[in-house]
């Protein structure tokens, strides 16, 4: 199956494309890779441009139409694409005789773009059940497919010394500064070592949350050296989902470490509560729950390898991509 890629693939922090590319790859399929977000001129650089970003997106158009249309693929691959016109994918549609499919892991009805492109997706791939449920609302097809861990990236790592120095925590979190400043805000705590990784921090004005910020957003390597360097690794589901979860659910299961995430419905459907993952329904839940495993090295370390277990049978990118391809060649 030959296949146009097009996702965020180049930035130090996009690896999710990369590694859907691989798997892609391994399973058979011609993949030429296509990023949105590098294809004219470099992120580096127009993000530091007055103007820069919406030039980027402009140009971009053009170049996204010519790569479609000069050859022909069997699949348009999207992953999110939210700086894609409707019109860039009307125009393609008209002179592409295979399938076009969007794959996301966040709410498409947010993102204006993707929200109007709907009529030029053959299928409409999501990882929460809620936004599938709203797409076919619309009238247009939508089939759940949640992400997963890759055993080659996500696994248990041997920290060099100033590796640990950097890394260990008590309690760790990855993600990006957003609504969940607040519940941070509440959880950390003199008694134990809370480390804030992301995109945003530096600019809290939450005094009580400043001591506790460890760095910018990591790369895949650095967040798996975290996950593992961890006591325990919180993840904090964002407010748009609506039974599913996010990427970190299972990348952090794959690194063989201990996690504490709010639930969602679908959380049950993959990982057995209690026994896999532990989950909570309020704050102070949660900080009940960070006391009592930072106490129990021997529970925590039973929940996090039976998780990796878990992740490594049944929720991995491999049989993701294969449910993919499977639903695309039916189509």
């Amino acid at each position: 199956m030959k296949i146009l890629f097009v996702a965020p693939y180049y930035g130090p922090v996009h690896s999710s494309g990369r590694l859907w590319v691989k798997w892609l790859q391994r399973l058979g399929c011609e993949v030429t890779v296509f990023d949105y977000r590098q294809a004219v001129i470099p992120e580096r650089w127009y993000t530091k441009v007055r103007g820069g970003r919406r030039l980027q997106r402009f140009l971009m158009q053009f170049r996204l139409l010519q790569v479609a249309t000069q050859r022909p693929y069997d699949l348009i691959f999207v992953l999110k694409g939210e700086t894609i016109y409707p019109s860039t994918l009307a125009r393609i549609r008209k002179r592409h005789k295979g399938l076009i499919i969007n794959w996301m892991g966040d709410d498409p009805r947010n993102f204006a773009n993707i929200r109007n492109a709907f009529p030029h997706y053959d299928i409409v791939f999501l990882t929460d059940r809620g936004w599938v449920g709203a797409v076919q609302q619309l009238g247009y097809r939508s089939v759940h497919l949640p992400y997963g861990c890759d055993p080659e990236v996500h696994r248990k790592v041997t920290l060099t010394e100033a590796e640990w120095l950097r890394f260990n925590s008590d309690v760790c979190y990855v993600g990006r500064r957003d609504e969940r400043e607040d519940w941070l805000a509440q959880i950390v705590s003199n008694s134990h070592t809370t480390k804030i990784w992301g995109y945003g921090w530096d600019k809290t004005p939450l005094s009580t949350l400043r001591p506790h910020i460890a760095g910018s957003a990591l790369n895949e390597e650095e967040m798996v050296k975290a996950f593992n360097a961890a006591k325990i690794v919180l993840n904090l589901q964002p407010s748009h989902h609506i039974t599913g979860v996010n990427f970190k659910v299972h990348e952090i299961a794959g690194c063989g470490a201990f996690q504490l995430t709010d639930f969602k419905p679908e959380v049950p459907e993959m990982y057995e509560l209690g026994k896999e993952i532990v989950c909570f329904q309020s704050l102070d839940e949660l900080k009940e729950l960070i006391e009592r495993y930072l106490r129990d090295e021997g529970e925590r370390r039973r929940i996090a390898e039976a998780a990796q277990k878990r992740a490594y049978s049944d929720h991995t990118l491999e049989k993701r991509v294969r449910k993919l391809l499977e639903i695309v060649r039916k189509a």
